[in-house]
């Protein structure tokens, strides 16, 4: 009875089963070569997760390799070749080279939410794999695909399997089908699961989504649902005109914020010789929509999804007390349903790529000069009895960055983000020169302007960009420096800012600010400091003016990958104050980096001084980690 009972659940030949091990082997030594380390530092719950996937893998791999061995010893040719070419052929390219692939350009798996995105953005993929190395890369991985594919085919013959189909390789498929289709595999946070299983969990819920019609643990940014405004009245007497520039994916170190002589922007140092930097700006969260909530709405990025939809933002404020209002973006509005966060925000004028047009790269956006000449219409076409405000948001430094090739200082340069990464930098740093070339004949016009004496202008960036500083490329995918700092710096005539509020812009040189410190500076300069306890959420709205004073103690700043308005594939979370930063995920461990010691975070630090911050982490993004 109990040989019999062993037969039906592993079948005839059980030690061929082991055989079928292989392919999640592979995996595991794929995972091995590529982060090593990362697994390693694995909390002992994340290394559980890890174990736990192994299992998934396997279970995956064993019923088709199973199957595929049946089928040839029937001789079965025709089910063997549709088998091998439907099923187990794209798996094993995608699930190992594309794996490989997408990790050496985002230092990250293609995990649950990475394959519905590029079925929604297949123009922007297609272009990226163009950047990437084109039709070699995909004969490159079509190679290895059919390696990997052949090397099954072999395991199954040699298996030489027979009789009817064990139960177990049934019974543990179908597991790890229900696994996949309920997200209990780390594809997203840590990422602790081999890199096949992290693939197969991305085909599995965008499948999940096309057949349920939504994803059920998605976060994106959708229609707000502002609160009500109470009554308000700026207190200035005169209320100046406010417009903010905020540029897409440029680091402190390419765009300088000090006026000369100690840097030097050509461009910018024309028309803004006068600027004063913003401290040591930082964004609190790599990645735009999350960036553009917390400097809207002036939230930090922990808050959840209905507090960051329902709090007041820049524009519904400067509307309460009389302005008119726009908002320009040669941004894709259509990316995620990014537009329909400003749909209802008290915006007068709004114009997005769409209506700009020439957007020939999705990511890229609208030419950013189209942006720049409708924002310069709207401040022209204001009354001088009314102050105003916008928000003139650019996109075309967002990789594959656009440059025009009459403009190249920084040579050589390569579009190949796989090639030399001095080169590829240098394309980078190309785009940045033509936007403050852009953005220096927008300045100089509003300063020829007869209102300029009443004019604010803000600019800063909405986050960083990576170049292999720790192993990745662009941005949303750490918290480390690169991809936080970030260039800002205000200017203004000689109504729109008093001496203290100049001299207190300057208190802020060499201590880190913060991207809720601009949302603050800008309600200040509404007139609307003292009236911010009595807005919606004002407990939640934590950032200082910059035009005052600065406090005694520095700041807590909180930061994150992953917020109540976007969800990446690998979260992280963090604190920050002053130049002590605490980075990690609520499942792993947490490390510390003294940034004024090793500002290029190579060595974290043990110092008692870490503990609080450690423990503020702990207590914050508790449960926004992988699933117990």
């Amino acid at each position: 009875m109990g040989a019999r009972l062993l037969r039906v659940l592993l079948g005839d030949r059980p030690r061929a089963l082991l055989l079928f091990l292989l392919p999640t082997a592979l995996a595991v030594v794929l995972d091995v070569i590529l982060r090593a380390p990362s697994i390693a530092a694995f909390a002992p719950q994340g290394k559980a997760i890890y174990a736990s996937s192994l299992l998934v893998s396997a279970a995956f791999w064993m019923l088709p390799s199973w199957v595929l061995g049946r089928l040839w010893t029937m001789r079965a040719r025709v089910a063997v070749a549709l088998l091998l070419t439907v099923w187990i052929l794209p798996f094993a390219t995608l699930s190992y080279a594309g794996q490989a692939l997408y990790h050496r350009v985002f230092f990250a798996y293609m995990g649950r939410d990475t394959l519905r995105l590029g079925i929604a953005l297949r123009g922007t993929v297609r272009d990226w794999f163009a950047a990437w190395g084109g039709p070699w890369l995909l004969a490159a991985m079509l190679a290895a695909g059919v390696a990997v594919t052949l090397g099954i085919l072999w395991l199954a013959r040699r298996a030489r399997v027979c009789g009817a189909v064990p139960v177990l390789p049934v019974l543990t498929f179908a597991g790890a089908m229900i696994c996949f289709w309920t997200d209990n595999v780390d594809s997203r946070f840590l990422q602790a699961a081999t890199p096949d299983a992290c693939f197969v969990h991305a085909v599995v819920h965008a499948l999940r989504v096309a057949i349920t019609g939504h994803g059920e643990l998605h976060q994106g940014m959708s229609m707000r649902s502002p609160l009500p405004l109470p009554p308000l009245q700026g207190a200035r007497a005169r209320s100046p005109n406010v417009i903010v520039i905020l540029t897409e994916s440029l680091r402190a170190d390419v765009v300088c914020s000090d006026p000369p002589p100690r840097c030097r922007a050509p461009f910018f140092d024309a028309v803004a010789g006068d600027r004063v930097p913003l401290g040591k700006l930082t964004s609190q969260t790599p990645n735009t929509f999350s960036a553009c909530m917390v400097l809207w709405t002036g939230l930090a990025p922990d808050v959840d999804f209905t507090a960051a939809h329902q709090a007041p933002v820049l524009w519904e404020l400067a509307r309460a007390v009389g302005y008119r209002t726009a908002y320009v973006t040669s941004q894709n509005p259509r990316y995620e349903d990014f537009g329909t966060f400003v749909r209802r925000a008290g915006i007068d004028l709004l114009i997005t790529a769409t209506e700009l047009g020439g957007m020939g790269q999705e990511q890229i956006g609208a030419p950013d000069e189209r942006a720049t000449a409708e924002m310069l219409a709207f401040v022209r076409s204001v009354p001088r009895d009314t102050p105003y405000f916008g928000v003139l948001h650019l996109s075309n430094t967002h990789s594959p960055y656009r440059t025009d090739p009459g403009l190249l200082p920084f040579l050589p340069e390569s579009e190949d983000p796989l090639g030399d990464v001095g080169a590829f930098k240098n394309h980078y740093r190309n785009a940045a020169e033509l936007e403050e070339r852009t953005l220096s004949a927008f300045i100089a016009a509003l300063r020829a302007s007869p209102r300029w004496d009443d004019t604010v202008v803000l600019f800063l960036s909405d986050h960083g960009e990576q170049f292999r500083e720790h192993g990745g490329l662009y941005h949303n995918h750490s918290l480390y420096d690169e991809e936080l700092r970030v260039p800002g710096w205000i200017t203004g005539g000689a109504r729109a800012l008093d001496d203290a509020e100049r001299a207190s812009l300057l208190s802020y040189a060499g201590r880190r600010t913060y991207m809720q410190d601009v949302h603050e500076t800008v309600v200040d300069l509404f007139g609307l400091e003292e009236a911010r306890t009595t807005l919606p959420l004002a407990k939640l709205v934590t950032g200082r003016s910059l035009v005052r004073p600065p406090p005694p103690a520095e700041p807590v700043a909180l930061l994150a990958t992953s917020t109540g308005v976007w969800e990446p594939d690998d979260a992280r979370f963090g604190v920050m104050q002053g130049e002590r930063v605490v980075v990690g995920a609520p499942s792993g461990s947490w490390t510390c980096f003294d940034l004024a010691r090793d500002p290029g975070e190579r060595s974290p630090t043990t110092e008692p001084t870490c503990a609080p911050l450690v423990e503020k982490a702990r207590g914050v993004f508790r449960g926004k980690g992988v699933k117990p």
